[in-house]
């Protein structure tokens, strides 16, 4: 993020500063009330530029529309979704503001060491598997815990109002449920060392990726994603697919369904809470 801000500064946050007049010591490049700031500006606005463009743009041209005709679609449902995401997204930035600065400061393991060679795009693509894989395992933790019913019903439930989804349900969620799904995006680069630029690819990316899920396409219904359809039968039957990219820890704890026919259309309330 201190290299995003870095190339920001003289073309929007140095003019910004200087006509809002922020007070001397803060106006400094390295104070970090103003890191704080800019990196708040930046998350919330790329957030929305993010959702709006990467979820229209998966509405238009991928997103099945006969699925508005299902009983369980709501009325105005992407109107619905995309304000509680517009409500949801500037809370998020705030916790996650704060743990983007301890990057900044220099309290994680990023660094910008060039890529050399092919060893180096090697080291690159080690580096993306390791924190494909330990963000997925520590996302299904989260996510299956999410459903334990006093959790579920306080944070994860509002996300569970889209039985049937559109991209613009992707990032319609609880706050809180928001943020801790993301939370091992930042846990893995405190453990271990990561390219900068690489971090900031991979964490854009999965935001798509979560969009990409919510679209009912259906282009992959095989064993290792956890792709669109397995993510249609999480939705609907609730118990199921917690995973976010891979298979691996639903098959390995028994919470693995596999898209077919008879699975995608049915629905199923979640074990243990009352639903309205």
């Amino acid at each position: 993020m201190d290299s995003v801000i870095t190339l920001l500064d003289p073309y929007v946050f140095d003019p910004m500063y200087e006509r809002v007049g922020l007070p001397q010591p803060f106006v400094s490049h390295d104070h970090w009330v103003r890191q704080l700031i800019s990196t708040y500006l930046i998350l919330f606005v790329g957030a929305y530029l993010m959702y709006f463009t990467g979820a229209g743009f998966s509405w238009y041209f991928f997103f099945d529309k006969n699925l508005r005709k299902d009983k369980r679609w709501l009325k105005n449902q992407e109107l619905l979704e995309m304000g509680y995401s517009a409500r949801a997204m500037p809370v998020m930035a705030i916790p996650m503001s704060l743990i983007f600065l301890a990057e900044i400061r220099g309290y994680s393991q990023l660094h910008e060491n060039p890529i050399h060679g092919v060893s180096g795009w090697m080291g690159v693509a080690a580096q993306i598997l390791a924190f494909l894989a330990f963000t997925d395992m520590l996302i299904y933790f989260i996510h299956r815990g999410l459903h334990l019913p006093w959790l579920y019903v306080r944070f994860h439930k509002p996300h569970h109002k889209w039985i049937v989804t559109s991209p613009f349900s992707s990032h319609a969620f609880h706050p809180l449920d928001g943020f801790a799904q993301a939370l091992p995006y930042h846990i893995y680069v405190f453990m271990f060392p990561m390219n900068k630029w690489v971090y900031l690819s991979l964490f854009v990316l999965v935001n798509y990726w979560t969009i990409s899920i919510h679209d009912g396409l259906g282009v992959y219904s095989g064993e290792v994603l956890n792709g669109s359809d397995h993510h249609v039968i999480h939705h609907r039957q609730f118990n199921y697919n917690y995973g976010q990219y891979f298979t691996l820890w639903d098959k390995l704890l028994g919470t693995h369904r596999k898209p077919t026919p008879k699975n995608l259309f049915a629905a199923e309330p979640p074990r243990g809470v009352k639903e309205e």
